[in-house]
């Protein structure tokens, strides 16, 4: 009877150690969405007439609004979305539709960069926010930077 306990000791504590790395691994592959930009720098300083402004995602798919999607009628993906460039907007609370204009630039073919040209000298607020195919903002998918462009 001894040796079967011992057995059975040391199989629950290898089956025990086991759930505990599964679990770990779990929580790791779980990581939170979120946007960023690549470029500019937050706190940058430019002095050029043509700024490129590049954004990206992680733990969350980009991807263009599918040809002939219909924003008043159609379903938008579950999880999926596109960016956002907002000058001096700041983010838009979560499950607002992005309005076209009115400071905001959209990328619907899925596109991650664009160019800030001939800007007057002054400080600006980039924000890069991500929405659906009906350009309803996500939950955490927003992020803002300050940029001062000079003379």
């Amino acid at each position: 009877m001894r040796i079967g306990s011992v057995w059975m000791r040391s199989s629950l504590a290898a089956v025990a150690a086991f759930m505990f790395l599964l679990g770990g691994a779990a929580g790791a592959a779980a990581q939170e969405a979120r946007v960023f930009f690549v470029s500019p720098a937050d706190g940058s300083q430019h002095a050029e007439d043509v700024i490129t402004i590049e954004f990206g995602a992680e733990n969350y798919p980009i991807s263009p609004i599918p040809e002939g999607f219909d924003q008043e009628t159609g379903t938008p993906r579950e999880g999926v979305g596109h960016y956002h460039l907002g000058y001096n907007t700041g983010c838009l609370p979560v499950g607002e539709i992005i309005p076209e204009g009115q400071g905001w630039q959209h990328f619907g073919d899925g596109s991650s960069t664009t160019t800030l040209e001939n800007a007057p000298a002054g400080t600006y607020e980039l924000t890069v926010q991500i929405g659906d195919d009906q350009h309803r903002t996500q939950e955490g998918l927003c992020t803002t930077i300050s940029i001062e462009v000079t003379d």
